[in-house]
């Protein structure tokens, strides 16, 4: 008898019991945090913008209505929100979940009659179900101080919940979070989703094909419209996860977001981002520079097989633009497109920009570099064309100066805005050029560029922008008068030095996974504000 059950036992284990529902992968998952914190972060956003009043008003509004420890209308103030989602193959299908943390069970539902009109029923399983306006019935469930609410009472069993404990386990600290786990969508509407956007875009295409523009244009959009529906499949049929996240700091002052995508372990889209990681650029390096008005870098390249495709389009497309010349410049319109068409079929891109400044006198630098492809013959024609530009517009003098593999020229613009030599205090521009990077400066001695040239390459993300509001408002905004510029500054920054303190950043990186980031400091938010309500009076 005890063998039997023995062998009854270890069979039901190999074969496996009953089903017990389990909580699902969500496909996408949402975060907001409590009320509390939502207030507090209020407080300080509308404290940069002069709007404290409304959030101060909100906040006397939660505690007076959390009076008697019952929460705010029921509701907990003091953890977070929460939305998840399963989706399914027909969307009207998909699981979606909300979750509301709850103080008070009673006063809530009591709250839901008085406010909304709305009464719960009980319906199957311990659940609730009430019909809710724009959205007709709800199932709610309450469990481990939460109200859970989908639209089928299925998406909320009781053993199938995730419990708040497994869904708020780590706190990145974001204020808002969504996770889109796109390998848990179903192939079916992955392929449906991909389907339609190749139909949309070929439909685009095919209404302008029939237009009067240049055939080496068409085939360019021919080309670019088939290259996003690759990278669209590639993005949906190799991608794991992307997220968007939210973040407001007081204590460090700062604002940011941040949105991440990471794609399956092994495929071309993970060796492509992968790829995108640990680039140097010398023309960063060149034009470094401390405490920048507006810093810019950028390197990065097309993929091997879009640049073949590429190659006889652009080909196409510098024809067009010789024939378009008029038939004496013809040839020199040859000449220029034989010269710069090695660059534009490399496919690549590295370029850095730098704005500084302002000196004691006010002045300021603008250096500039990019890599090219057969630098010398773009330095030939430079040299051959300066003869036919009129004396009196600019003065060319070449090969000043040798510096490392750079020749070094000068140009004197003779008729420049009268802005350019306010901001610069020069009209002099300085070029640098070798077989593979150009490089320019506007200043009165080409200092800068010198010390440029002579840098090391400088490690650069895939794209890297910096603006220092402080310096960057006055500069470009030549209708804020010089004592206005100053007092928007001083009423954001006080005395102190605004230095690292009003700075915008983005950067897009690559690595484990691609990373898009933006941050702005909160006394830069001001600043940006002040300075709207100012133009607007």
């Amino acid at each position: 008898m005890r063998m039997r059950y023995l062998v009854a036992a270890v069979a039901a284990a190999l074969v496996g019991g009953p089903a017990v529902a389990q909580p699902p992968e969500p496909t996408v998952e949402v975060r907001l945090r409590s009320v509390n914190d939502l207030l507090d972060k209020a407080e300080y956003v509308g404290g940069l913008l002069d709007k404290e009043d409304p959030v101060k008003q909100a906040r006397g509004l939660v505690q007076q209505l959390s009076e008697g420890g019952k929460g705010v209308e029921g509701v907990d103030p003091k953890r977070p929100f929460g939305a998840y989602a399963v989706v399914a193959s027909d969307i009207e299908a998909s699981q979606v979940v909300v979750m509301i943390p709850v103080a008070d069970q009673e006063r809530l539902l009591a709250a839901l009659k008085e406010r909304a009109g709305i009464e719960p029923e009980k319906g199957d399983d311990g659940t609730l179900k009430a019909n809710v306006p724009f959205i007709n019935e709800v199932a709610m469930r309450f469990s481990d101080g939460y109200l859970y609410l989908a639209r089928d009472a299925k998406h909320i069993a009781a053993k199938s919940l995730i419990t708040p404990k497994a869904f708020f386990a780590k706190d990145d600290g974001a204020v808002l979070s969504v996770v889109f786990r796109q390998d848990r969508v179903p192939a079916e509407l992955k392929e449906f989703v991909t389907g339609q956007l190749e139909h949309q875009l070929q439909e685009q295409l095919k209404k302008g094909a029939d237009g009067d523009k240049p055939a080496a244009q068409k085939k360019l959009e021919a080309v670019l419209t088939d290259a996003l529906v690759g990278s669209a499949k590639m993005l949906t049929e190799e991608g794991k996860e992307q997220t968007i996240k939210l973040f407001v700091d007081p204590k460090t002052d700062e604002l940011s977001a941040e949105v991440t995508l990471t794609a399956k372990d092994g495929t071309a889209l993970a060796k492509t981002i992968a790829g995108l990681a640990g680039k140097t650029s010398r023309a960063a390096g060149i034009v470094a520079a401390k405490d920048p008005v507006v810093r810019f870098a950028s390197r990065g390249g097309l993929p091997a097989d879009l640049r073949k495709r590429l190659d006889p389009v652009i080909d196409g497309l510098l024809e067009e633009a010789v024939n378009q010349a008029e038939e004496a410049d013809r040839l020199f319109a040859r000449r220029v497109a034989d010269t710069f068409a090695p660059t534009l079929k490399a496919g690549e891109l590295d370029a850095a920009a730098t704005l500084s400044g302002p000196t004691a006198d006010g002045k300021h630098t603008l250096l500039v570099a990019l890599a090219v492809k057969d630098g010398k013959a773009i330095e030939k024609l430079a040299k051959d064309a300066a003869p036919h530009v009129p004396a009196d517009k600019a003065e060319f003098s070449f090969d000043v100066e040798t510096v490392g593999g750079f020749s070094l020229h000068k140009v004197e613009i003779k008729e420049a805005d009268a802005n350019f030599e306010k901001v610069f205090g020069t009209k002099t521009v300085w070029l640098a050029t070798s077989d593979d990077l150009f490089a320019l400066s506007v200043e009165p001695d080409g200092k800068a560029l010198k010390a440029g040239l002579a840098a090391k390459p400088a490690a650069v993300p895939v794209l890297a922008v910096e603006v220092a509001l402080a310096k960057a408002i006055p500069l470009f905004n030549d209708d804020l008068k010089p004592d206005e510029a100053k007092a928007v500054v001083k009423d954001a920054f006080g005395d102190a030095n605004p230095a690292g303190k009003d700075t915008v950043i983005v950067t897009v990186e690559g690595g484990k996974q691609l990373t898009v980031k933006a941050k702005v400091k909160g006394k830069g938010v001001r600043l940006g504000a002040s300075v709207s309500e100012l133009k607007n009076k």
